[in-house]
């Protein structure tokens, strides 16, 4: 009995990879940032994720309040969303995800608190959103049990969704569409020339004027706004009387509970949660080069930060908090997603929270300055996105997963009343694009996953050149299993090429076995004969060698198998001959 185990760990081999920094990013997750670059990398984040403040004060609109009650519920929900922002980028023990994913108002929750406050008042949002951020965080907790339900063609679908429905938001405010569906021109020209001038200073301006194009788009969009007189002079005056400090009112906070609201509270948390999974799986996209798939420990820990910023939402009074896909847009486009920007960030909304005249500056923010920063946003996630759904082989099983679940997903923003038919509770899921989509997507993936065999062989003569018959046997494993193309080449040209070495060296006798399996992290591959090992190298001969050594072509043949896969175990027990290869997936 011979055993003999190989591992390929050269430079030029396939060992496994490290991060690798994507060339267009400026500042890592990890990096320092100069001052003089923090300071408008913060700036322009802190003014795209103050657009949805405006859900807080439907909220407070919904029962009635007054405007210094919406203007203390905003402060509060400012006062959440800077701690959550700040402990999403924690990276120490089980809390945040450690990247720069900065937390924003919760639409997933916007239904159901608009449920709560009309049921019970204050009081009961407040209980209900504790409720929520707990239930996330136990959900945080067995992520990692559920990795099977996110394989990376799905989260690359998520992050797809999540984009796509933005041009629901962008395009009105970009043409400054009123209510009656017209457009408004002076908008339009505004809109075209803010991001002229972005698109402009980011393609052919050096690296400072790219850190600075959103920052200046948006600085020339409110001026543009106000000397066309697209700013209306009422929001003007609510800029101007607004007082420059002031400290939040607690009176309407308390705690109640109804079990009636239970559902769509859960209903809403796990919407966020599945924006998050969209979330962080660009953000580790954008961080490394080399991605694979989905670090699941640190979306757990991400989904736990989320969790806490909700709960710390519900004891201020004010609505659950997801994180946003926009910061995350942003940062790409400006290639910087360093922790300190996050930092920084969420310091500055717990100041600003006491500042109500920056809050009432972000308030009166203009059509034109909205829907430049939301195509921005669109321009560089959208193909992030379809870059994660085509990472792996797609057979026509994951195919149908995503095409069905693409269309469902639009129609809730294409088809006018789609999903208004549902019971008011599931309106969360019916009439929200990303969670109807994703939860067919999950669906249709648990569904189409009956009948797929983890294992699959083959048999072939030896002694036949059967090249194109492992690459059609390899091809439909790897589209079955979404594995990853890279990693289905590398399979193939190991096999073919040992195969066509035990041919030509005459080590085979008889029929050839192969058997290949596969789970998210290997696809392993073993050769069963009756004959001889062959010989398995991990250094490449010399040209003196390959002149003088009768053997050494053998051993170039075994060097070049080596090559392709990450680790061979070889083992001949009676002339049975077993050769198994990994390939890290």
């Amino acid at each position: 009995m011979q055993r003999k185990q190989i591992k390929e760990d050269d430079a030029g081999g396939n060992a496994k990879q490290r991060a690798l920094r994507p060339a267009n990013l400026i500042y890592g997750v990890s990096d320092s940032v100069p001052v003089a670059s923090l300071i408008p990398l913060i700036a322009q984040q802190v003014i795209m994720l103050s657009v949805d403040l405006i859900f807080p004060v439907l909220i407070v609109a919904a029962v009635g309040g007054t405007v210094e009650m919406a203007q203390t519920v905003v402060s509060m929900m400012m006062i959440s969303m800077g701690i959550g922002t700040i402990l999403q980028a924690w990276q120490k023990g089980s809390v945040g995800s450690g990247y720069f994913c900065a937390h924003e108002t919760g639409t997933p929750y916007f239904p159901a608190s608009v449920m709560a406050v009309q049921a019970g008042g204050f009081p009961l949002l407040c209980g209900m959103t504790l409720f929520a951020g707990v239930f996330q965080s136990f959900l945080s907790r067995i992520i990692h049990r559920l990795r099977i339900l996110f394989p990376v063609e799905i989260t690359g679908l998520i992050v797809t969704l999540m984009s796509i429905t933005f041009i629901t938001y962008a395009l009105p405010n970009f043409i400054g569409l009123n209510a009656q569906g017209k457009g408004s021109l002076p908008v339009s020209l505004l809109s075209v020339s803010t991001l002229g001038m972005i698109v402009g200073m980011h393609i052919w301006g050096g690296r400072r004027m790219r850190e600075y194009s959103i920052i200046a788009g948006i600085g020339f969009g409110y001026l543009g706004s106000y000397v066309f007189g697209l700013l209306p002079a009422d929001k003007v005056e609510k800029f101007l009387n607004a007082p420059w400090v002031a400290l939040p009112s607690f009176d309407h906070v308390g705690l109640a509970f109804d079990p009636t609201l239970v559902l769509p509270f859960i209903i809403a948390a796990f919407c966020s949660s599945i924006k998050t999974v969209g979330n962080l799986t660009t953000c580790q996209k954008v961080n490394d080069d080399g991605w694979k798939r989905l670090d699941v420990k640190s979306v757990g820990n991400g989904l736990f930060a989320e969790g806490l910023g909700t709960m710390v939402g519900g004891l201020l009074g004010t609505m659950g908090q997801t994180t946003s896909s926009g910061s995350v847009g942003l940062s790409v486009a400006t290639g910087a997603t360093s922790r300190q920007i996050a930092f920084g960030t969420g310091l500055c909304f717990i100041v600003f929270a006491f500042l109500p005249k920056i809050a009432a500056m972000f308030a009166i923010m203009p059509q034109p300055v909205i829907g430049v920063i939301l195509m921005v946003e669109i321009a560089f996630v959208v193909p992030t996105a379809m870059q994660i759904c085509s990472s792996r082989m797609l057979d026509a099983r994951r195919m149908f997963v995503l095409g069905i679940s693409l269309t469902f997903g639009f129609g809730v923003d294409i088809v006018p009343g789609f999903g208004e038919s549902f019971p008011l509770w599931l309106h969360p899921l019916t009439k929200n694009a990303l969670a109807l989509g994703t939860i067919m997507a999950i669906s249709l993936h648990l569904l189409f996953r009956i009948g797929i065999a983890r294992h699959h062989t083959l048999k072939i003569d030896s002694g036949i050149d059967v090249t194109e018959e492992l690459f059609v046997f390899f091809r439909e494993c790897g589209g079955a299993w979404g594995a990853r193309a890279e990693v289905v080449s590398r399979a193939t040209s190991a096999v073919a090429q040992c195969i066509e070495s035990l041919t030509e060296f005459q080590l085979v006798q008889g029929k050839i076995n192969i058997d290949a399996s596969f789970e998210e992290f290997n696809l392993n591959v073993d050769i069963e004969y009756e004959g001889v090992l062959p010989v398995l190298s991990a250094t490449r001969p010399t040209e003196e060698e390959l002149l003088n050594d009768e053997n050494a072509f053998a051993r170039l043949s075994g060097y070049l198998v080596m090559r392709y896969a990450d680790k061979v175990t070889s083992e001949n027990k009676n002339g049975s001959c077993n050769l198994h290869f990994n390939f890290e997936h």
